[in-house]
């Protein structure tokens, strides 16, 4: 009788809770976990680099200038030619340069500045099929957490069958209209229930708890999460050849799987263009000071600034540097380069097939559960109504407890099916969507 008492207490107090609960939305999940997941964080730095490197081509026929210059100190001896003897020579020497050079042809400037550009639609192409992937990963704990929770309104409507059967069975075990047995089954149902019931909350906190994680949301407790019970979206079967043609065409993905291969591309190209020449301008100015210092005869010496006018030297000539032999080096990274465009045209083909695949399992499910939902809702009905006459035969007295709770369990299983079914369809008409147009509505 107490825990008949508790267990009514605690289903008078479950809607006061639920009020208390803050309701979530899909698309609440989805900008809450886009605005906090640090791996779109990540791919957003990834852009930026991407970008930061990638340039326009003239930009890199900008000149390369430095200006050089030293001071130095030469301290020894000379042989003096007039009398071939050894003097002493000290000289201070300040030396100055200015050099410019820049590249006039360079096919791998152009090639270049393509592979980079491509580099940054790629980024960004990462960070929607990372995106994609996340969007798709809440989608399913959202409708997982939607299914647990209309799962345990079920078994709570059911319990509250139970413990009004549980009551009227001690009333009539006390007046002796029914003997002990019975009410020992009706206890064994009411437990049976009651731990089904304990299970589910605990399967729902987990994930709930896992969604808030998604969600990098520590601040969200998972007793206070109810994701929304919207109106199922409506099953809308299309040929799984028109769902991969759309797919191919927006799919994250599938973009950033042939944006590889484009990179790629490029890559074998600027390892040949390591074949041909190179034509380079440059440019040098140089000039030069010098100071004997404590030498004999006190030899005189021009002004700094008469010195550097003096000394100035230009030069300024054309390079060309033709390839001839390295070692087949460049050989040796072409081939390379053509390996890796081979395997970007694999993984390309790679991630075809895995969305054809996904495409053609989950329009299977979706065919089989929207012929299942219609035999599972005949049979929930027929449940309901043997459930009704059971439950005034057992009333009555003309069944045992056993031939009730079979009936019990009968209507339970049919509504279990049936929501699972309906939940499914409507997470497959998302997630479809979803593959075929890159967005849920």
């Amino acid at each position: 009788m107490k825990l008949f008492l508790l267990h009514s207490f605690l289903l008078f107090i479950i809607p006061l809770t639920a009020n208390a609960q803050e309701v979530w939305t899909l698309q609440q999940c989805l900008e809450t976990g886009l605005k906090n997941n640090l791996d779109f964080q990540v791919k957003q730095l990834d852009i930026l680099s991407a970008e930061t490197t990638h340039r326009n081509a003239t930009l890199e026929y900008l000149p390369f200038v430095n200006v050089t210059g030293s001071h130095s100190y030469s301290i020894g001896s000379t042989i003096d030619p007039a009398t071939n003897s050894r003097v002493s020579s000290n000289i201070q020497s300040d030396n100055f340069a200015l050099n410019a050079s820049m590249n006039i042809v360079d096919f791998n400037i152009f090639t270049t500045a393509r592979r980079n550009k491509i580099a940054v639609l790629k980024a960004k192409a990462d960070k929607e099929a990372t995106a994609a992937e996340y969007s798709l990963t809440i989608l399913e704990n959202y409708y997982n957490i939607l299914y647990t929770q209309e799962l345990l309104k079920i078994q709570q409507s059911q319990f509250e069958n139970a413990v009004f059967n549980l009551k009227r069975i001690e009333k009539e075990v006390e007046i002796g209209s029914r003997p002990k047995s019975d009410l020992y089954d009706m206890q064994v149902i009411y437990t049976q229930e009651d731990n089904g019931i304990t299970t589910t909350q605990q399967l729902l906190h987990n994930q709930k708890l896992t969604l808030i994680q998604l969600m990098n949301r520590p601040d969200v407790l998972p007793d206070n999460l109810l994701v929304e019970n919207t109106a199922l979206p409506q099953s809308d079967i299309k040929p799984k050849a028109e769902i991969f043609e759309n797919a191919l065409k927006s799919y994250p993905k599938i973009l950033s799987a042939q944006l590889s291969e484009d990179i790629a591309k490029k890559n074998i190209k600027i390892q040949k263009n390591y074949y041909l020449p190179v034509v380079q301008a440059y440019y040098n100015y140089s000039s030069f000071y010098y100071l004997p210092l404590k030498q004999m005869g006190g030899q005189q010496v021009n002004p700094f600034w008469t010195q550097i006018t003096d000394n100035k030297n230009h030069y300024i000539g054309l390079q060309l540097n033709v390839p001839v032999f390295n070692g087949l080096r460049t050989h040796r990274d072409v081939q390379l380069a053509k390996i890796e465009h081979q395997k970007s045209v694999v993984m390309a083909e790679q991630e075809k097939i895995k969305l054809r695949q996904t495409i053609e399992q989950e329009t299977a499910k979706q065919q089989q559960n929207t012929a299942l939902a219609l035999k599972l809702e005949d049979t929930r009905n027929y449940a309901q109504k043997s459930f009704e006459t059971t439950q005034a035969k057992f009333s009555s007295g003309l069944i045992e407890a056993i031939v009730f709770t079979g009936s019990k369990n009968q209507l339970l299983t049919a509504e279990y099916n049936l929501l699972k079914a309906k939940v499914t369809l409507a997470y497959l008409a998302l997630e479809l969507n979803y593959l075929q147009y890159n967005k849920f509505d």
